[in-house]
């Protein structure tokens, strides 16, 4: 065995220190070389850094591939001697595999500026960590996505989000934060048509009163089955905090909260009410103004993860904030407001409200519905092919009532047939220009109107959509148009 091109130097501890160093390897095929870096990179925060060595080493591939199959296996071997010890080797990337990559964009939203690292932010200020994982290329997907984000240390997270390139996108909870730590299993795999993720959290900093603190770069893994990466935040300072706490709550004073839930039946403008006060403690049992009672604040808004204009809070102590229809979505919608006052000098811990939208549609109509039958001369009841899929999603709080009804338009009036629905029970509805009531509900999540609608008729009990036609009914094609009506109804 030949050792080519190694890296040393006078130290022992240049590998042997019980810690973890970076290696980057590149294979030139055109020129037969591998080029390896060592500590190229800090393994705490995955930033580059000047490699301790660099070596190019001339492969003879007769001798590792002498059938020239184009392939070979490379592996790593260790060597201690008696005194021993776990040698362990990680793969971030296997080109070919999964080329993958993280970067992290630190924006201070309360001045619309970019962090870059050794800044300054204001204590109080709301900070936007925006993560993008990008799907670079490889022969399999970048799957089973595990994002471990380290929040930096003295920022509160009131918002999480991970948006695809597809649009689709799904909340994380705040509350799962342990010890700064976001954790949150991707639910897609990335690839060349779904890349990139980016994966959205929204919070404040505070500082410590009267003195300045600094934040570390914090660095966060992005771990999938087949492929691994990172990203560092840049590290800043927090400007002193004032020796005022400044404190916002939903409610009344007497009842004060820092969360609230709104359940809506449909978008509409919303507001939000609650009050601020002023103490020279931060603990919820001093209900001292210290003598600055009912100052005006500045309150700053967002609505799902979008910052919002901020708004005068008056000097009574109270205040209130209009979420216009326009920002909210159906599902779950989050709201977060702090307060400043004298300029950002005092600032309020961040309160979020979360305003349930429900909605009440269709998830299932369909298009068409055909009935076939051959003619003997005598009167029948024909079933279609198959009975329609009719389904209601209701997502509205618990206590609402949906009714469904059905009309028919633009049959052939030389057709001397009904389309009729009987619900089962020996009733039979002929279908019309007229509204027919087809069934009712509660709320729910999804109701499949049809799930018990028959596939052949039998006799009056069957259920769901039917063709009656008499015995002078002449061969041909006709058409018309069920138009399905879903509409909220009283109790």
């Amino acid at each position: 065995m030949q050792h080519q091109g190694v890296i040393q130097n006078n130290s022992y501890s240049l590998l042997s220190n019980g810690a973890w160093h970076h290696v980057t390897m590149r294979w030139d095929a055109t020129a037969k070389t591998m080029t390896y870096s060592y500590n190229d990179k800090d393994p705490s925060t995955g930033n580059a850094q000047t490699p301790v060595g660099t070596k190019t080493v001339s492969i003879d591939t007769t001798k590792i591939d002498p059938n020239n199959t184009g392939y070979a296996r490379w592996g790593f071997t260790g060597s201690t001697g008696t005194n021993w010890e776990n040698n362990l080797v990680i793969f971030e990337q296997v080109p070919g595999v999964v080329n993958s990559s993280a970067s992290v964009t630190a924006t201070d939203l309360t001045t619309d500026k970019v962090i870059a690292a050794g800044d300054t932010v204001t204590s109080g200020d709301q900070l936007q960590l925006a993560y993008k994982l990008n799907y670079d290329s490889g022969s399999q997907d970048w799957k089973d996505i595990v994002a471990k984000i380290a929040v930096p240390n003295n920022m509160t997270v009131s918002y999480a989000r991970v948006t695809y390139a597809d649009g689709k996108s799904e909340l994380i909870d705040p509350g799962t934060i342990s010890a700064q730590t976001l954790k949150y299993q991707l639910t897609h795999d990335l690839n060349g048509t779904n890349a990139p993720a980016t994966i959205t959290i929204i919070g404040n900093v505070m500082g410590v009163k009267n003195a300045t603190t600094a934040v570390a770069a914090a660095k966060s893994t992005f771990n999938g089955s087949n492929a691994l990466t990172n990203a560092t935040t840049p590290n800043f300072t927090i400007s002193a905090a004032s020796n005022w706490y400044l404190r916002l709550f939903f409610g009344t004073t007497a009842n004060g909260t820092k969360t609230s839930q709104m359940d809506l039946d449909a978008v509409k403008d919303t507001t939000l009410t609650g009050h601020f006060t002023y103490s020279l403690t931060s603990t919820a049992s001093d209900a001292g103004y210290g003598g600055t009672a009912g100052k005006a604040v500045t309150l700053r808004p967002t609505v799902n993860g979008q910052t919002q204009t901020s708004t005068t809070a008056g000097d009574g102590g109270t205040f209130s904030y209009t979420v216009p229809a326009s920002l909210l979505l159906p599902g779950a919608n989050t709201v977060t407001l702090y307060a400043i006052y004298n300029g950002g000098t005092n600032v309020s811990d961040v309160i979020k409200a979360t305003i349930n939208v429900g909605s009440l549609t269709f998830s299932n109509v369909t298009s068409n519905i055909a009935f076939n039958a051959e003619l003997t001369g005598t009167a029948a009841t024909i079933a279609p092919s198959s009975q329609p899929n009719i389904s209601v999603a209701d997502t509205r709080v618990t206590g609402k009532h949906w009714a469904l009804s059905a009309s028919l338009t633009g049959l052939a009036a030389s057709f001397p047939g009904e389309v009729v629905y009987q619900p089962g029970n020996g009733n039979v509805t002929t279908l019309s220009n007229q509204d027919a009531a087809i069934d009712t509900g509660d709320s729910a999540a999804t109701t499949t109107v049809s799930k018990q609608w028959s596939s052949t008729w039998t006799d009056s009990s069957s259920k769901g959509l039917f063709l009656k036609i008499p015995s002078a009914t002449t061969a041909g094609n006709y058409d018309g148009t069920i138009t399905w009506s879903l509409k909220d109804a009283p109790s």
